[in-house]
This record gives structure tokens, sequence and C-alpha cells, in this order.
């Protein structure tokens, strides 16, 4: 009897997880199913309306140049202040996302003065924030970019910035960036080429368990806090030359797979390589370390690959 009563239990609860599965499948795909015209969230930009959006489908293009609040900054640079909190979760963008554009001569840029977030969301078209000033929270995070998107030139000034598990299927730009807050870059996906060129963080960013498809471009970047690229993969060329390191640095466990270049780099804070695997060649090359020698990087240089440390200096600061 009692066999029969745990048989009867376990088909019920058997049936019960397939039906609860099938209608969480069924909940998925219907998700987006909403469709939102852009001209809808256009209009409270222009209005000043907190933005507020789950499960949809928007048509059209985000126009943030379409806020009345602007002044002339200069004789050819208009900014548009969005006063609009903004959040988006699980929506797809069909259209483009414009917070930056130049009509004749006059550059038009944005300026967000509350939260900036769009969670788990997929944009379909090219996303530009060229310029922008984020003032608050801004969360990117587990979206994807199908197609172009650029970040260059903006100005993240909120304590912490969120682009953790995003997936870049295109080229993006983040050169020229200055980050006054902590950036978070963990377990994110470049399939394409990255630029991060000319940027200056103040505070620690983390790159960790993150992956770089093909080339990245970090030159001339000023690390002015901690940075970790710890469980991160370059398949391509990474290009570190002429970067400063002011904090703790660490690429623990880190692939470099084709051409590493840290030439000419300064490295003020302990500086960590510990258990990286190097591929191809990999260079530090004129560069100086002051409290880590690079002849003592327990690195896994793999057969015919080159680790060249000419011309490196070490000086050892006395405490």
């Amino acid at each position: 009897m009692k066999k029969e009563i745990v048989l009867v239990l376990f088909v019920f609860l058997l049936f019960y997880s397939c039906k609860n599965k099938e209608k969480q499948n069924t909940v998925n795909q219907e998700a987006r199913n909403k469709i939102i015209n852009a001209s809808e969230i256009n209009k409270k930009i222009r209005n000043e309306e907190n933005i507020v959006y789950k499960d949809a489908t928007i048509i059209g293009d985000i126009n943030f140049l379409n806020s009345e609040d602007f002044n002339l900054e200069t004789p050819f640079l208009q900014k548009y202040h969005i006063n609009s909190s903004i959040l988006f979760h699980n929506c797809t963008f069909k259209g483009k996302v414009i917070a930056r554009k130049q009509e004749n001569e006059i550059y038009k840029v944005s300026n967000f003065n509350k939260n900036v977030t769009f969670i788990s969301c997929t944009f379909q078209d090219t996303v530009n924030f060229t310029s922008s000033d984020f003032n608050e929270l801004v969360n990117f995070s587990e979206s994807e970019f199908q197609e172009f998107v650029s970040f260059e030139a903006c100005a993240f000034n909120f304590k912490k910035n969120y682009f953790s598990k995003v997936h870049f299927q295109k080229a993006a730009m983040f050169n020229l960036m200055f980050a006054n807050g902590d950036m978070n870059f963990f377990e994110t996906i470049f399939d394409d080429n990255v630029l991060f060129q000319l940027s200056k963080f103040n505070n620690p960013v983390h790159f960790g368990a993150s992956k770089f498809n093909k080339n990245a471009d970090f030159t001339n970047v000023k690390f002015f806090d901690d940075v970790f690229f710890n469980y991160s993969e370059f398949i391509k060329k990474v290009n570190f030359n002429n970067s400063v390191f002011r904090g703790r640095t660490e690429f623990i466990k880190t692939k470099f797979n084709f051409i590493s270049e840290f030439k000419d780099c300064v490295f003020f804070g302990k500086t960590t390589y510990n258990n990286s695997e190097i591929i191809g060649v990999f260079t530090f090359k004129n560069s100086v370390f002051y409290i880590s020698d690079p002849e003592k990087f327990n690195c896994n240089i793999k057969k015919g690959s080159d680790y060249i440390i000419e011309n490196t200096k070490y000086i050892i600061v006395e405490k």
C-alpha cells in the first residue's frame, strides 16, 4: 500500500513539474510580446517623466536628444539634460538608441541626471552614447548588443557602474572614457574589436572572467586604482602599451593566446601574473615595475612562445 502511495505521489510530482516547466517556457516565449512604440518613450523624455518598461519590444528609435532642457555650452556643443529615471528590464530594442548626433557644425550630447538601467535587454541596432555624462547609477548587466555600440568620451560619475555579463557582438568603443566610480565588466564577452584607448579609471575596474575574441586596445590608459583581469582570456592581440597602473594589478590565470604587449608601461602597485598562460608573443619591453619583479612572475609559457622583458626596470622601494 505504501509503495502504491509513493508511486502515485511521484507521478503527480512529475506531472506537476512538467506542466510548470511548460508554463514557464510559455511565459518566456511571450515575455517580450508587448509592443511599445518609441514615440511613447520619447514623449516621456521630453516631459521628464520616469521611464519604466519590462518584458517589452520597443519599435522605433529612442532619442535622448528629445529633452526640452538643453543649453548651448559652446558655439559647437549643445547639451541635453535627461531628468527622467530610466529602467528597462528584459526588453528588445528594434531601433537605434541615440544620445549623440551632429547637425551641421553643432554636436548634440546627453547628460543623464538620474539612473540609466537596461538589465537583460537586447539591442538589435546601433547604440550611441558618445560624450554622454552619467551622474547616477549605470547598469547594462546581462544585456546583448548586436550592432556597433559607442561609449566613447563618456563620463561615469556614480560610485558603481555595471557592464557585467554583457555580450558585445560587434565593435565596442570605450576610448577617452572617464570613470569616477567602480567599473564592472565581469564575465563580459567582446566578439569584435574593443577600444579603451586613452581612458582614465579613478576607481577599481573589474574584467574578471571576461573574454576578448578579437583585438583589445588598452593603450595609453591610466588605472589610478586596482585593476583585475583574473581568469580573463585574450584570443587575438591585446595592447596595453604606454599605460599606467597605480594600484594593485592582477592577471591571475589569464590566458594570452596571440600577441600581448605591455611595452613602456609603469606598474606602481603590486602586480601579479601568477598561473597566466602565454601562447605567442608576450612583452614587457621598456616597462618599469616599482614593487613586483617581472622575472619572478609565475607564468605558464607554452612551448615556442616568447616572454620578453628586455630593458625592463625593477625598482625596489625602501619602506
